[in-house]
């Protein structure tokens, strides 16, 4: 296949070309001028922020033929050079520890360092994805790593720092990569743009940078799926319709409907986003950056927005309408149906139960402000020497017992896991006298016992009264065992010659 994705055409090859990383491409650099290399490096990161591109520039520079030593700027036309560039170095070895994980491939490995370079000055071990190493694999490279050859130097990469073992690290130089700040993004995006002679407008280069999450490899790819969508020009209109994105006026529409009651409005709206394509689990994502972004505001920490003048203003404008701590409560409760929408299959239901919620708080909070509602009747005070009030207790019967069971059961989960497995057996056998008797198996005596421990006992009875509004006592009772029935012996029929014997001699048969 002829074609280049726009990814990998525009991978930096030097170390000016690395985005939005200085603090490493100044460490390197510096550690090559001063003769102070080290023997391996961690270079660790979220994707798509430059680690295996910074390693290949690397090899590069220690490789490269223009000079008889490193170089700081690979020229980028000797064999060296365009054969690290094309990944057929014979010396420069990139491993994908994804797929090449185990001890052996490290056995391997550690077999092949000991030879000298063929046609390079030191032997460059390039290992991507390296936290999916095996335990194994991580101690057979130990003493590798410890004191390798004066010509070989490993680079390890990886998104998750976390599932290195500290005996690698001590052994590494670590290297942190941040996420590219997004105006880097849209930059280098514009940047790709003139030389590929697209014209996308600024509008859609700074969603795509903001969508990309500090991720270069993300915005390339963005941009090359439009490119192949429309063509020569991308508009903002070729975003909202490739993506389902939502656009920033619904999502402002959406919320004054909220903030306004109009509960109804807001369905209506929820519809019409549907109707024309929008997936609603995107239009909560989109929902919950756009709430983000006016919680900021609402804070006066607007410079940790990544937006355009022209939206800060519209968004300062929907923020003097409503209170920090609201804009936290919608934010809550979005990402709660957000969540619930993945494994729901019923993503619309979730997204309008959220907006209803939202909707009959803001209508009780008008209500309040505008006087329409009373405010909470006082409670007198009760004389001193006044006996408190009985308690009103109810008595559910066996149907609401039974009918309420998974609930209570959910109760149960949420206070106390262990006691969820102890119940997790039983069945209802009576409730009489305000007394549920349930059942465990024969064999569950345990659980039984456990249960009927005073504190567990008594857990499970606050549980029953929050569940069904009455005091209920707890017993429970093992299955009654059912006794064996005798087997029947059944009638042989009688051998001629047996028979002819005992009736000669006396005696019995023994076995027949």
């Amino acid at each position: 296949m002829a074609y280049l994705s726009l990814y990998r055409k525009y991978r930096s090859q030097d170390f000016d070309a690395i985005i939005g990383q200085p603090q490493i491409v100044q460490t390197i650099k510096n550690a090559i001028s001063l003769e102070r290399l080290a023997h391996a490096y961690v270079f660790s990161g979220p994707r798509g922020t430059g680690k295996t591109s910074l390693a290949r520039i690397l090899a590069k520079a220690l490789n490269c033929t223009a000079a008889d030593r490193p170089v700081l700027k690979p020229c980028l036309k000797c064999s060296n050079c365009e054969k690290i560039k094309s990944g057929v170095s014979i010396d420069v070895l990139e491993i994908d520890a994804a797929s090449n994980r185990g001890i052996d491939e490290i056995r391997q490995l550690r077999e092949q360092v000991n030879f000298v370079p063929v046609e390079s000055r030191y032997k460059v071990y390039i290992i991507d994805e390296a936290h999916m190493l095996t335990t194994e694999a991580f101690n057979a490279l130990l003493k590798t790593l410890e004191e390798p050859p004066v010509h070989a130097l490993f680079v390890l990469a990886t998104t998750e720092i976390q599932k290195i073992p500290a005996t690698i690290l001590s052994r590494c130089q670590r290297l942190d990569f941040k996420r590219i700040p997004a105006p880097e993004i849209e930059a280098h995006l514009r940047d790709v743009c003139q030389k590929e002679e697209v014209s996308v407008d600024a509008k859609s280069l700074n969603y795509i940078a903001r969508l990309s999450d500090g991720c270069m490899r993300d915005a390339l790819s963005l941009l090359d799926q439009l490119i192949s969508f429309r063509g020569a020009r991308v508009v903002f209109d070729d975003i909202l319709l490739l993506l389902g994105a939502t656009l920033n006026a619904s999502l402002t529409e959406l919320l004054e409907k909220i903030l306004q009651s109009d509960l109804s409005g807001a369905l209506a709206l929820i519809d019409q986003l549907i109707l024309s394509g929008k997936n609603i689990q995107r239009v909560c994502v989109d929902l919950l950056d756009y709430l983000r972004n006016l919680l900021l505001l609402a804070l006066g920490a607007e410079k940790a927005l990544d937006l355009s003048s022209d939206d800060i203003a519209a968004l300062r404008a929907l923020s003097g309408r409503t209170s920090a701590q609201n804009l936290r409560r919608m934010i809550l409760l979005f990402a709660r149906a957000e969540a619930d929408m993945r494994w729901n299959p019923h993503t619309r239901l979730v997204f309008e139960l959220a907006v209803m919620e939202l909707c009959a708080g803001a209508e009780t909070a008008v209500s309040r402000q505008q006087g329409t509602l009373p405010p909470p009747a006082a409670v007198p005070a009760q004389a001193e020497n006044a006996p408190p009030p009985p308690a009103v207790s109810r008595t559910p019967g066996m149907a609401e017992i039974k009918h309420s069971w998974p609930t209570f059961m959910s109760k149960v989960k949420q206070a106390n896991p262990q006691l969820l497995y102890l119940l997790g057996e039983v069945q209802i056998k009576s409730y009489e006298q305000n007394t549920l008797t349930i059942q465990f198996k024969e064999s569950y005596s345990f659980h039984k016992n456990k249960l009927l421990q005073p504190a567990n006992k008594t857990a499970v009875e606050r549980i029953l009264k929050e569940t069904y509004g009455g005091d209920i006592a707890l017993d429970a009772v093992l299955e009654e065992s059912r006794p064996a029935e005798p087997k029947k012996e059944t009638a042989v029929p009688q051998d001629p010659q047996v028979e002819l014997l005992t009736s000669v001699f006396p005696g019995k048969i023994i076995k027949r």
